[in-house]
Formats: C-alpha cells, sequence, structure tokens
C-alpha cells in the first residue's frame, strides 16, 4: 500500500473507494503554496470556515472561526484548520489538477491545516474520499479497516473513535500523499511544526441527492403531473377501511416518481445540484461588459482565466440542438454547434485565443455571448492584450 509513484488507470482500479495507499514523491520538489501568516488571515474572514483543534493535557478544544485571537486559542498541541482554500487562492486551486481524472461534480474543497509538534485531531472517520498532500514539516498517518468502532465525544465539536489496528503507519514528508477512502479509521499527528492540504471528495448518499433536488426547486416542468385514480379507486373494494393505503396505490405513486426521475427535467436537476459549490460572494463588476467590448478583447487574442473554485460542469450526452453547462447551481445554455469551442474553454484553467481552435469562435456571437456571460457573472476573467 505503498507506491512510489501515481500511475491513475492502477490507482482507480485498485485503491479508489477500495483500501487506502501512500504514495511517495507525489509532488516532486513540493513547498508551500502559502505560508501559516496567510492562513491564518483567511481564518480571520467571516465568510471562511475555520477552526481550532487543540488539546491541553488531554483536554480537547474546538474555537470556530472566525477567529479574532490566535494567541488565546493556539496553547498545548493545537492545529488550525481552514477548508474551501481553493475558492479564494488561485495556487491552491491548481493542487486539484492533479487529480482531475476524478470528475469536477465529485471534487468538495481543499482544505489546509497548520499544526505544531504532538497535534491533530484524534483519530476519526471521514465519509468522503481524500487525498491529503504534506506539505512542510511531517506527520506521521495510521490508517485502518473500516468496522463498527466505538465513537466518542471528547468535545461537542468533535466525534472521534477509539481501538483501529491500523494497516498503515507511516511518516510523510513534504510531497508524500495519503489516501483515504470512506469509512477508513485514520488518525495524522504532526511530529513538527507542518503545513498539510487535503483534497476532499463529495459523494451525495441517495437520500441527500432527493431531498436536494426538492430543495434546490431545480425542476421547471410546465405541467406537472397530478395523482389520479378515476380508473383504479374500484380496486379498494367497496369495504376497504378509508385509513388504508393499497399496494396498487403506492404501486402507482412510485411508477409516476420513476417517470419524473427518468425525465430530462431530471437530468437538468440533478446536474444544478451536483455543480453547486459554495462559491464565496464576488462583488458584481461595477460595470459590466457588453458584447462588443468582449468581442473586442477577444479578437484581440486576450486570455480567459477561470476563477480560483470555479469548477463547471456539463451532461456527456446531450442534444443536437443546444449545448448546457452549469456553475455553482447556474446554468448556462448555447449552440451545439460551438459545443467543442465551450467544451475547450470549460476544461481548461486558462485560454490562450490564440489558439487555432478559438480563430472562428472570437466571430460566432454564441461564443461571445457566453463568454460576456462568464465574465460578467465573474466566473472568468478576461486579462489585457496579449505581448
Amino acid at each position: 500500500m505503498i507506491l512510489k509513484q501515481l500511475d491513475q488507470a492502477v490507482f482507480l482500479r485498485d485503491y479508489w473507494q477500495k483500501k487506502p495507499c501512500i504514495i511517495r514523491g507525489f509532488i516532486p520538489d513540493f513547498n508551500d503554496l502559502i505560508d501559516e501568516n496567510e492562513l491564518a488571515g483567511l481564518a480571520m474572514e467571516d465568510d471562511v470556515d475555520s477552526r481550532i483543534v487543540s488539546n491541553n493535557n488531554g483536554q480537547w478544544s474546538v474555537v470556530q472561526g472566525p477567529i479574532e485571537d490566535f494567541e488565546q486559542h493556539c496553547t498545548g498541541s493545537w492545529s488550525l484548520l481552514v477548508q474551501s482554500v481553493d475558492r479564494f487562492i488561485d495556487e491552491i486551486d491548481e493542487l486539484s489538477d492533479i487529480v482531475n481524472f476524478i470528475p469536477h461534480w465529485r471534487l468538495d474543497d481543499v482544505m489546509m491545516s497548520y499544526s505544531v509538534a504532538g497535534a491533530g485531531v484524534g483519530p476519526h472517520i471521514d465519509e468522503y474520499d481524500v487525498f491529503i498532500i504534506q506539505g512542510s514539516g511531517s506527520r506521521r498517518w495510521q490508517v485502518g479497516l473500516p468496522d463498527a468502532y466505538e465513537t466518542v465525544l471528547p468535545h461537542p465539536l468533535l466525534k472521534q473513535i477509539k481501538g483501529f489496528e491500523p494497516i498503515i503507519d507511516e511518516v510523510l514528508l513534504p510531497g508524500d500523499v495519503v489516501y483515504i477512502p470512506p469509512k477508513h479509521p485514520h488518525n495524522g499527528v504532526a511530529l513538527e511544526a507542518c503545513m498539510n492540504y487535503s483534497i476532499g471528495f463529495r459523494a451525495p448518499t441517495d437520500i441527500e441527492l432527493l431531498t436536494g433536488l426538492i430543495d434546490e426547486n431545480a425542476y421547471e416542468i410546465k405541467e406537472p403531473q397530478r395523482y389520479t385514480d378515476a380508473d383504479s379507486i374500484l380496486a379498494r373494494g367497496i369495504n376497504s377501511m378509508p385509513s388504508a393505503v393499497s399496494s396498487h396505490e403506492i404501486a402507482t405513486l412510485k411508477s409516476s416518481l420513476r417517470k419524473l426521475l427518468e425525465s430530462k427535467e431530471t437530468d437538468r436537476a440533478i446536474m444544478q445540484y451536483l455543480s453547486h459549490q459554495a462559491l464565496p460572494d464576488c462583488e458584481p463588476l461595477s460595470e459590466p461588459y457588453s458584447a462588443e467590448e468582449i468581442q473586442d478583447k477577444l479578437r484581440s487574442r486576450a486570455q480567459l482565466n477561470r476563477l480560483a473554485g470555479v469548477k463547471p460542469i456539463y451532461q456527456s450526452e446531450q442534444g443536437d440542438e443546444h449545448f448546457e453547462f452549469f456553475i455553482d447551481g447556474n446554468m448556462f445554455k448555447t449552440c451545439a454547434s460551438i459545443r467543442p469551442v465551450i467544451e475547450n474553454l470549460l476544461n481548461q484553467r486558462n485560454v490562450d485565443l490564440s489558439q487555432a481552435c478559438f480563430d472562428k469562435a472570437v466571430e460566432d456571437p454564441h461564443f461571445v455571448s457566453i463568454v460576456t456571460q462568464l465574465v460578467n457573472s465573474t466566473y472568468w476573467d478576461i486579462s489585457d492584450l496579449l505581448s
């Protein structure tokens, strides 16, 4: 379970969601992308999810951000954890490109932590896949196998387990990574002051997905089908009890749900739900671009840059009339004829419009319209003219 290099096909076949592993030299010559002071600066912001977990002589403490007084809370063996750093800092967002053989819709976020020697959050179990990249310093990782472990709550905001036997017990150095599938117990303890980068992947349960579709109100159905029983009510029998619901009635309701779930509207609703990322609110452009202004920039071969955290998704199989894609719960639709060039745009972080594939696109009003929407929505920016 210790790999010397990442072979994507081997990893997906033998390890993904199956068993943990350590990959040595996952990022050769890796250096921290930000330092602990910059991480602490993020933890002071209102719209950033952060916490300090500390252990003082066996007493656990958790403080939720925003953090105002670090001296007060950073005592004993402590860790600062900051969620979704990829949505604020481009360099952290680019880390997820290393594992882009896992689709965008499965990506949750990139969490960062800074720990002093001896710090960790205790042995625990997560419900998601995670690649934890070792930055500066070193950390000892122990990982076990799924089982029915006893849960302990040393603090109301901290859920741990006890009693797992590690099958991995290794020290990670800068650039190494530990991959941990869901439900595998693990415990990481800093051997010295260190930084870690956790690329986490979500997987909704069926109930979460169904509830999400309802909560998002994502369905755009012109004529919802209401239950009818004009031809089946007699099947209950004249003497049936009024409180009883027959198996035939249940089957009819489930059949109606199946038809809805198999509809194009449900495909679209699922895509909308999966695209949500809880991106930070960006200040709207003081003066939105017009299509004419965008086209002038496109003609001058400006560069289009996808902003930090933005992860567009689209269905592979679509019709011949329109091409749809989604970003953070928002749908964009354009003509299917420009799908190849839009796919090229969506799957690259930075697009140089001097590429041959964009020659005709800059004169296509559909392409210009979509780029204008993306820039004005602050999902992309458009650079000054290339020299």
